[in-house]
């Protein structure tokens, strides 16, 4: 007997258990449904028309513009918002940063810049919590010995911050809106 016929026979004997476990799995995931983020939203409508009807409150640092900017461009695909908004979102947008490494002079190098966004989603005229989460943006940069070179380089790195932070929020939301916000 071949080696090759003997490896088949082997298989042969755990096929039951390993046939019912494979089963089992497709009836699992048969019960899971995949619907795309951007189609048709569980209570009618689409995705895209519930962003366009979230209203963003103003925000009063130059970060937390870049974020409100950024998600009033996600939120409405560069277009008009919606005439009459369902929702009502507050942020606040807070903006800290941290030394990488430290040079033999004692001062670092590299810094990381962290955009934090927490925001909340009302339905207008209920006062009700929609939802409520946290994102969170980080990007780093060097610094030299040229004051204006770091504060541009700072400014730079806060705003790509700003702008990871806004994508979560867009994606979260927008996963919140497909399942019936």
């Amino acid at each position: 007997m071949s080696s090759f016929e003997h490896g088949s026979r082997g298989l042969g004997r755990q096929s039951g258990p390993a046939a019912i476990v494979v089963f089992a799995a497709a009836l699992f995931l048969a019960a899971c449904t995949v619907q795309p983020v951007y189609g048709p939203a569980a209570g009618g409508g689409s995705v895209s028309q519930t962003l366009r009807a979230i209203n963003i409150d103003p925000v009063d640092t130059i970060v937390g513009q870049v974020v409100r900017n950024r998600l009033i461009y996600y939120f409405t695909g560069g277009g008009e918002p919606a005439a009459e908004p369902q929702y009502r979102m507050a942020l606040r947008v807070t903006s800290s940063e941290a030394a990488l490494g430290i040079t033999r002079e004692g001062s670092a190098a590299a810094y990381a810049v962290t955009v934090t966004v927490s925001y909340t989603i009302y339905r207008i005229g209920s006062d009700e919590i929609i939802l409520r989460e946290t994102a969170r943006g980080t990007a780093s940069y060097d610094r030299f010995s040229q004051d204006f070179a770091n504060m541009r380089a700072k400014r730079d790195s806060q705003n790509r911050a700003a702008e990871v932070a806004a994508n979560k929020v867009r994606l979260r939301v927008a996963a919140a809106t497909a399942v019936g916000m």
